[in-house]
């Protein structure tokens, strides 16, 4: 899949739809069709939509024929839901998936020629003399029936255009690719086109619209490609700004969503509330949105969102004129608020007059701000299966949005950057003629996709902005199902000292810089070599040698001996500096530390937010949810904890004269200094204990999709790992200690000041 680079930032303006077929309930509800003779060979079928549509299903490799599904009709039998043919399918079977054939091939030729291609079958092409080879000169069949690789094209060079190409199982007319000279596409029968059917030559060489495709019904685009292609064109765009800082425009490697100085960016989300979606779909496509919008603003992005819910009418929650219209929490807010009973008692599906509502919202803020009107950008994304039963078509609509923003009106300034129409097809009864109609048409851009159901749409809303493009922020993680441990916890540091008397001891810690990971100072003794001290990170299979130990200057075990008191951990931190420079990756990054810039922006505080303010943000004087990692069975565990902050604090604290050594302590200041976090106990919470291999590893705080670290674990009152029957039921003096990061900065400052972190 291609993409482009736009000069300056693509808007994202998101529009949400997921519109059907549907009549009245009160009138579907007295139709039923039989069973008989709908059996499919080789596989199955399910009901759906209250036994109204009907749904074959084959084995992995093969699909339904001659339909995927079909729907209940008023005369009481069954039809194709798209033509509403009414031949009932007595022998439809499960038929081998094939991808199109080629149909012709220009300048050169290829092998073998077969009257059919099954899956993993390759192709193989090479160009006469004199024409050089574009695209792939190998190509394989792939389960989804699509040939992997990009079409090959043979083409001397020699025309004002390239050569537009031949994709696999299209046909093409025209072979002349002078400057206005078109070329139209056409597809087999049975076949469906994507993209553009006839493309223009351009002033500059570039063709117009998009590459076109052939579709066959069981063809589906996998979340990896939808994400992939999506993410192209929402964060290829580097900041104006960067490029006067010496970054080079052009280099793609680090690409996020950042907002053009001048322009603005406006998100309209459209939920599609009709009787044929259900419950079910409705709450996913919400939580698809609300993890969008959480993603888009933990990259310190502020657009304008808007918020519709529409069947037959449409109701306009959030209006991008509002003040509060970029305020991600407050968006979210009003989103969780939508109900699918909304619409309940008129649930047809009007598309067209949803799509006028977001038309009328973009012309009243083009009265508002016209001074800004020009630079703001703008992308619609509808997840739908193409089919409305209200209403009329609603492609002129887009039509009118086009007008409005001037778009195609100047040759010379086309501004076709500031409008993307995305459509995801949803499910088995999409329309890929009618969403295809409605998707933008650019060159080396795809804007349509087709999704199987509504868990692979939000696996595309969750890798579509792909935290691995901004490696360099702090506290990200990819929460993806199939996450590992080490996506989950990409800061998670293991260290293993080795002593030849005494053994390993094991600790833990937390990647703060590409140089430093911070830990516990008790994991250490001041005899340790740096050669017997090794870290593995982010799950990798190596360990990092170590350049030298940075303790605090003012942590000291044995300090207080003389005073009774065996072991002493205040200012129980230290520094781990590594010979060789991280490279950060989806399963290693940093996690975030107090007072600096980068955690302003993951809490999307002010830039002008204080340490104090930081502070007061992320350990109120109350219980905090926080969290630890704890390694079980080789598995990666957070344990949910509350730091007692506030009323509860002097108790948890004075429960460590339940520690060993410490039951004759009388003034438990004396152990507990104003510099430890206190965690565990009974009320109102039964928390989790640390237990001895934990040490060393961060105590956190989960924010705003982000990861904070406030603490390092440094000791605790019972180890419940080692008393196994304790396990689970901890007594409740059951208490752990953790050093606050916040009284420690001036340290981590002086002993990070080459790591660029931006301390505050």
């Amino acid at each position: 899949m291609g993409s482009s680079v736009h000069p300056a930032l693509c808007l994202v303006s998101l529009f949400l739809g997921l519109w059907s077929a549907g009549v009245k309930s009160a009138v579907l509800t007295q139709i039923s069709c039989t069973l008989e003779g709908v059996d499919i060979k080789g596989g199955t079928f399910r009901l759906l939509k209250g036994g109204l549509v009907l749904a074959y299903e084959c084995p992995s490799g093969f699909y339904a024929y001659p339909v995927q599904a079909r729907t209940c009709s008023i005369t009481g039998s069954w039809s194709d839901l798209k033509t509403q043919d009414q031949k009932i399918v007595k022998k439809a079977e499960c038929r081998a998936i094939r991808c199109p054939r080629p149909q012709s091939f220009e300048n050169g030729d290829y092998w073998p020629r077969a009257l059919h291609y099954n899956v993993s079958d390759e192709l193989q092409f090479h160009c006469y003399d004199g024409y050089t080879l574009r695209g792939s000169a190998n190509r394989t069949c792939q389960p989804n029936g699509r040939w992997s690789g990009q079409t090959t094209i043979c083409d001397d060079g020699s025309s004002y255009c390239p050569n537009p190409g031949i994709p696999l199982g299209t046909r093409k007319v025209g072979s002349q690719y002078r400057l206005e000279d078109s070329v139209t596409y056409y597809c087999s029968r049975g076949l469906t086109l994507r993209g553009s059917q006839q493309r223009t030559c351009l002033e500059g060489g570039s063709w117009s619209g998009t590459e076109p495709s052939c579709q066959d019904s069981f063809m589906y685009d996998s979340p990896e490609e939808v994400a992939e292609a999506f993410l192209s064109s929402l964060t290829e765009t580097v900041e104006g700004v960067e490029a006067e800082d010496g970054h080079n425009p052009g280099d793609q490697q680090k690409r996020k969503i950042v907002l053009d100085p001048s322009g603005s960016m406006n998100i309209y989300l459209v939920l599609d509330g009709s009787d044929s979606i259900g419950a079910q779909n409705f709450t996913r496509a919400k939580n698809c949105l609300r993890d969008f919008i959480e993603k888009v603003a933990s990259y310190g992005v502020k657009p304008r969102y808007s918020l519709l819910s529409y069947a037959t009418e449409v109701n306009v929650l959030i209006r991008v004129t509002e003040e509060e219209s970029s305020n991600a929490d407050w968006v979210t807010k009003a989103l969780n608020k939508i109900s699918y009973e909304d619409h309940k008692l008129k649930s047809g599906t009007n598309t067209k007059k949803a799509l006028h509502l977001v038309y009328s919202m973009m012309s009243n803020y083009k009265e508002k701000f016209s001074e800004n009107w020009n630079r703001t950008r703008h992308v619609i994304i509808l997840m739908t299966d193409g089919l409305y039963n209200m209403g009329g078509d609603p492609v002129p609509v887009i039509h009118d949005i086009r007008s409005l923003l001037e778009i195609g009106i100047n040759h010379k300034t086309p501004r076709e950057d500031y409008l993307d129409v995305y459509v995801f097809g949803v499910g088995p009864l999409v329309s890929e003629q009618n969403i295809n109609a409605l998707a933008s048409k650019k060159d080396k851009e795809q804007h349509v996709f087709r999704v199987k159901d509504m868990e692979n749409l939000e696996d595309v809303f969750i890798q579509m902005l792909d935290e691995t493009r901004t490696l360099g922020l702090c506290g990200m993680v990819w929460e993806h199902k199939d996450a590992s441990d080490n996506h989950k916890q990409p800061w998670h540091a293991r260290i293993s000292v080795t002593r030849p008397s005494k053994g390993h001891e094991q600790c833990m810690g937390a990647v703060v810089s590409e140089y430093f990971v911070l830990t516990a100072a008790h994991c250490f003794t001041v005899d340790d070599p740096a050669h017997l001290i090794k870290v593995s990170v982010g799950g990798l299979k190596k360990e990092f040698e170590i350049e030298e130990i940075l303790f605090h200057p003012n942590y000291n075990i044995y300090g207080k001996k003389d005073k009774g008191i065996p072991e002493f951990y205040d200012y129980d931190v230290a520094l781990i500096k590594l010979k060789k420079r991280l490279q950060y990756g989806s399963t290693l990054r940093p996690i975030c530390l107090p007072c600096t810039e980068a955690t302003n922006q993951a809490l999307r505080l002010p830039l002008t937010t204080t340490c104090q303010q930081q502070m007061e943000e992320l350990l109120p004087v109350k219980d905090v949810k926080a969290l630890f990692v704890s390694e079980e069975k080789k598995q990666l565990v957070r344990r949910e904890v509350y730091i007692k902050n506030g009323d509860k604090r002097d108790s948890c604290q004075r429960d460590a004269k339940f520690a060993p050594g410490y039951d004759k302590v009388k003034d438990i200041s004396e152990v507990v200094t104003p510099r430890f976090l206190c965690t565990g106990g009974v009320f109102p919470y039964a928390d989790p204990n640390t237990c001895k291999g934990d040490s060393g590893g961060p105590l956190i705080i989960h924010k705003r999709s982000r990861f904070i670290q406030v603490g390092v674990i440094s000791w605790g009152v019972v180890d419940v790992c080692k008393n196994k029957r304790l396990l689970g039921s901890s007594p409740a003096y059951a208490r752990d200690f953790h050093v606050n990061l916040f009284t420690v900065l001036p340290w981590l400052k002086e002993k990070l000041k080459d790591e660029d972190l931006g301390f505050l």
